[in-house]
């Protein structure tokens, strides 16, 4: 079976062996990168994305976290929030991956993703 991909690249299945050769379909995706300095009593929030469809989730953990979640809930107002609090006491770095979904139709997949790379400065 030859499976159109919408990057102009086709997924072939060997019906029997379920063997793939050629190219699988790839999600287009786009990176961003935000520096952010926040109090190591602080806590920051990031919003992604709100729609039915969409989403967005956690590819890389921070490191020096006591809360570093995504949060979609009325007090988010339904939008995809990244929630990050440092360790108590902490300073230094940390950072974290996202990867926010969008370009579902309500009947395939996200097609897109977009890469959020965010690095905290912690400081007392």
């Amino acid at each position: 079976m030859i499976r159109p991909c919408e990057n102009g690249t086709f997924l072939f299945l060997a019906s029997l062996s379920l063997l793939m050769s050629a190219t699988a379909c790839k999600e287009k995706v786009a990176a961003e990168s935000l520096s952010v300095s926040i109090l190591n009593t602080d806590q920051y929030r990031h919003p992604t994305v709100g729609g039915d469809e969409e989403g967005a989730r956690i590819s890389m953990q921070a490191s020096h976290y006591s809360v570093s979640e995504i949060r979609r809930d009325s007090e988010t107002d339904w939008v995809a929030t990244y929630v990050y609090q440092p360790t108590a006491g902490y300073t230094g770095t940390d950072d974290v991956e996202l990867d926010i979904l969008t370009g579902s139709d309500g009947a395939t997949a996200p097609q897109i993703t977009k890469k959020v790379r965010i690095y905290f400065s912690i400081h007392k």
